[in-house]
């Protein structure tokens, strides 16, 4: 590979820390095919079972070396809960509609819990509920609800809490609570009672933290959360500086934690000249008082790297500089990084509680190198042509990063690796035959990498395999 020096930026910790030379696991050696002709779709965390998808449906077989039997028609995704008890599986739409699968371990099939579903689907992390919509001819949209426990082949008895005759409703769910939007009108459904409770019209902007337990909305300047339980009010805040930002107004509210509320606003920045935009600001609300995240950005709540997280957007700008970048924040509103770093061509790529960061950065001159930050240290590796493409991932404890970086052949052919790298040395992994995908499924005890590879065959077509990568 050639040049392989690990060091940090100025005054980082690792200044002037050697990487070592490299080391290998049997690096001529292909990683072990645990599944052909078939596409990753899920590995549940205790690694006792794969799912994947072929032509003819899904498929699930146990781990480390079960042979693939089929439990379902083609489905685009599953979820399965951290005590592996059961699945659900749902289809693409098709016509408008997706079909939902439940699956429990030991059984040789799936069986359907409603062929005529619209929309997303919604569960808890426990998975003891299913929730979904389906409309009839005359256009009355249904909430559905399936309690796992006690659904059964031909015996899935689907509760219907509420049921709205005309408009575009949608779901939002937060741990066991539901909540319901058509409109203006808004219900809250508790799933393990079936009770509901009518909001009515809410005065403002109206939101629900992820867990279920807060909800509430903003009235004019003024912030309110209440207890979903009991219906009880927690706190009110007034968000609007009104020396600053005179009778601006709120437009829309989220909540990615029990206990702070974001609030994107709207109004007209003080002294502007005639025909300026309109400005945005972003301010979070706690229980002891509201404060400006962003300004001069439209920000709404997103996912980065499966964790929830902001998305901001620059207004637009009527002078001759301006940022023209959006960034993103954590669930906290803390920046996490720009879309302004030109230098960068992989990445970032985050761990979870984006604590780490790793991105393949690079010059107009082709030198590359992964830089690595955490706890505000940068590390880097230096690297020499080919360079890494995707995946570049981290293992589950965020002590190495996985990547994909081909090594020159002497006949000078390229031949792809895996290597991991922990900030202080790398280590190839070994030969990894075909084009990796973009991701893959990440699980720990033990530390292993599952990941799709697509193979060239000699007629032109290709063919897709899952591998197991030891970590």
């Amino acid at each position: 590979m050639g040049l392989s020096h690990c060091h940090s930026e100025p005054g980082g910790a690792d200044a002037g820390a050697d990487a070592g030379a490299d080391a290998g696991v049997d690096a001529g050696s292909p990683f072990p095919t645990v599944a052909r002709e078939a596409r990753l779709l899920q590995v549940d965390e205790k690694q006792t079972v794969l799912f994947s998808v072929r032509e003819d449906g899904t498929y699930t077989q146990g781990l480390p070396t079960g042979d693939p039997s089929r439990i379902a028609g083609v489905a685009e995704a599953v979820f399965v809960p951290s005590d592996s008890h059961a699945a659900v599986l749902w289809s693409a739409e098709a016509d408008g509609v997706r079909t939902l699968w439940l699956w429990r371990p030991g059984t040789p099939e799936a069986f359907a819990i409603t062929a005529k579903a619209r929309g997303p689907v919604f569960h808890d992390a426990a998975l003891s509920y299913v929730a979904f919509f389906e409309r009839d001819e005359a256009g009355t949209t249904f909430v559905r609800v399936a309690k796992t426990a006690t659904c059964l082949p031909g015996d899935c008895v689907l509760m219907t809490p509420v049921q709205v005759q005309t408009g575009t409703p949608t779901l939002q769910n937060g741990g066991n609570t539901l909540l319901l939007a058509n409109g203006p009108q808004r219900w809250l459904i508790d799933v393990p009672s079936g009770a509901v409770m009518d909001l009515g019209v809410p005065p403002g902007p109206s939101f629900m933290s992820p867990g279920g337990t807060r909800h509430g909305w903003v009235v004019g300047a003024h912030v309110m959360l209440f207890d979903t339980s009991t219906g009880a009010p927690l706190w009110d805040q007034v968000w609007r500086n009104d020396a600053e930002y005179p009778e601006w107004k709120p437009l829309s509210a989220f909540m990615l934690s029990e206990e702070k509320v974001f609030v994107s606003t709207e109004g007209q920045w003080r002294g502007a000249p005639v025909g300026v935009p309109l400005g945005h600001t972003l301010e979070a609300c706690t229980g002891q008082a509201c404060g400006q995240v962003s300004s001069g950005n439209s920000c709404e709540s997103t996912r980065q790297w499966r964790q929830p997280a902001i998305a901001c957007r620059p207004d637009p700008c009527p002078f001759i500089r301006c940022d023209v970048y959006g960034h993103y924040r954590d669930s906290q509103g803390g920046f996490l990084f720009s879309e302004s770093a030109r230098d960068t061509r992989i990445g970032p790529i985050f761990s979870q509680g984006f604590t780490n960061s790793v991105q393949l950065k690079g010059t107009q001159g082709q030198l590359h190198w992964l830089e690595w930050e955490r706890d505000s240290q940068v590390s880097k590796l230096n690297l020499d042509a080919p360079y890494p493409t995707v995946p570049i991932l981290f293992v589950p404890d965020a002590e190495r990063v996985v990547y994909h970086q081909p090594v020159s052949r002497p006949d000078g052919t390229a031949e792809g690796h895996l290597w991991t790298w922990d900030r202080t040395r790398r280590v190839d992994l070994g030969l990894l035959e075909g084009t990796p995908a973009a991701t893959g499924i990440m699980r720990d005890h033990p530390p292993t990498l599952y990941l799709d590879v697509t193979r060239a065959r000699e007629d032109g077509s290709s063919t897709t395999s899952i591998l197991r990568v030891a970590l």
